[in-house]
């Protein structure tokens, strides 16, 4: 099987709106409306072009291509930096303890704290794989191409990188954490608020919800129970994460209370393991797979196959010449 994964394209549209209902409601960042993906789509576009619509805010989604079937197998993305035009809000956990000695009781308490510290960091997200190629490290592969652009274009990023995970959900699709909680400021079920949040925006946010700590003991125990855990789904994206040296600070998603991971940049474990050299010729090989891209903005992709790396540069084969498009004279920055 021959992979690679691009830049999403507006003829792309179709094949991601299918992704998207396979993915299901609760994944703000691939949401199921024609239009609000058409504008995705439209923004990447952009983005790769080098025109933001806004400096500094960059959106590259990408699309992983089964080249020899001829289909769309996965999504993934970058923002280079939220919160610039629209508010982030997180929930960030914190713990409190009081005590009285003239009674004897010491209690600690969990607060949770409205706030928006994660302002102009990258987010990488998107990341959704067809059920039929989850397997042989595709989903690794894919998660893993976004470190190799935050490598090559780090000028457009964030030192900070964050991810959300999807929090958890029953099989209906609703989040007892929202249940228990926003549902009594936002009057909606849980599933239309996070439609409105993935096409509108999160100013409904600074509109409804309380601006004081809430304290999470007050919350239903189902509630608190399920504060910064991943979606049951989510846990292999979030082990991969790990894996990249991303860690959980204590910030969690306002709605499903899903925790939100970081790392800085340059200590992400693809970035720094990444190496660039000139391709100096293109053969075949009998060589450990490597991830490898071009290292053009506008044609950004990114593929895996073979790779030797030489006195004065590296050899690739012919299969990941063509499908990144380069050959000898071009950069290529790899990885194994």
């Amino acid at each position: 099987m021959h992979l690679r994964v691009r830049a999403a394209r507006e003829q792309d549209q179709a094949e991601i709106m299918a992704l998207a209902k396979i993915a299901g409601v609760g994944m703000s960042s691939l949401p199921q409306d024609a239009e609000v993906m058409g504008k995705k789509i439209d923004r990447s576009v952009r983005s790769f072009a080098g025109s933001p619509v806004r400096p500094h805010e960059e959106s590259f989604l990408f699309v992983l291509e089964d080249i020899e079937n001829k289909r769309l197998a996965g999504t993934t993305g970058i923002v280079a930096h939220v919160g610039l035009s629209r508010p982030f809000y997180s929930y960030k956990v914190s713990t409190i303890s009081q005590a009285s000695s003239g009674v004897g009781v010491y209690s600690m308490q969990h607060v949770l704290h409205m706030v928006n510290d994660y302002t102009g960091a990258s987010e990488i997200g998107s990341l959704f794989l067809h059920p039929e190629y989850r397997r042989d490290g595709i989903g690794g592969f894919l998660s893993r191409c976004r470190y190799m652009m935050l490598a090559e274009f780090e000028h457009l990023f964030s030192d900070v990188v964050i991810s959300e995970i999807r929090g958890v959900q029953d099989s209906a699709g609703n989040s007892p954490f929202y249940d228990n909680l926003a549902r009594h400021f936002f009057k909606m079920e849980f599933q239309k608020a996070d439609y409105i949040y993935a096409t509108q925006g999160g100013q409904f946010i600074a509109d409804l919800m309380p601006k004081y700590p809430i304290y999470a003991n007050l919350l239903p125990k189902a509630a608190q129970d399920v504060i910064g855990v991943p979606f049951e789904a989510s846990r292999p994206a979030l082990h991969l994460l790990k894996t990249e040296g991303f860690n959980y600070e204590g910030y969690v998603d306002l709605f499903d209370a899903g925790p939100t991971v970081q790392v800085k940049r340059s200590a992400i474990e693809t970035v720094h393991k990444s190496s660039k050299s000139e391709v100096i010729a293109v053969r075949p090989l009998k060589s450990e797979p490597h991830i490898i891209c071009n290292t053009r903005l506008n044609d950004f992709m990114i593929t895996k196959g073979g790779l030797e790396q030489g006195k004065d540069g590296v050899v690739i084969t012919p299969e990941v010449a063509e499908a990144i498009k380069v050959k000898a004279g071009d950069m290529v920055r790899y990885v194994v």
